[in-house]
């Protein structure tokens, strides 16, 4: 599988969140796309949490309408 590597500033109210769940943000991050995307690599760090998460996620997706955002 071929990766992008991005460098990525993140809001404290997110890095709190994922602190008060012990939890690291790249973790939450990693599993949002694995989620999003069916993948399950885990000596690449992503690792789709279910297909209910899998359904939520890309409804998530499809509400922002990042495919309408101009380019």
């Amino acid at each position: 599988m071929s990766q992008l590597t991005v460098t990525l500033a993140l809001p404290e109210p997110f890095v709190v969140l994922c602190r008060a769940d012990n939890v690291e943000p790249g973790t939450v991050l990693c599993g949002f796309v694995a989620d999003l995307c069916s993948i399950t690599d885990a000596e690449a760090g992503f690792v789709c949490n279910g297909a209910r998460a899998t359904d939520l996620a890309r409804w998530y997706y499809a509400q922002v309408g990042y495919v309408w955002w101009p380019r």
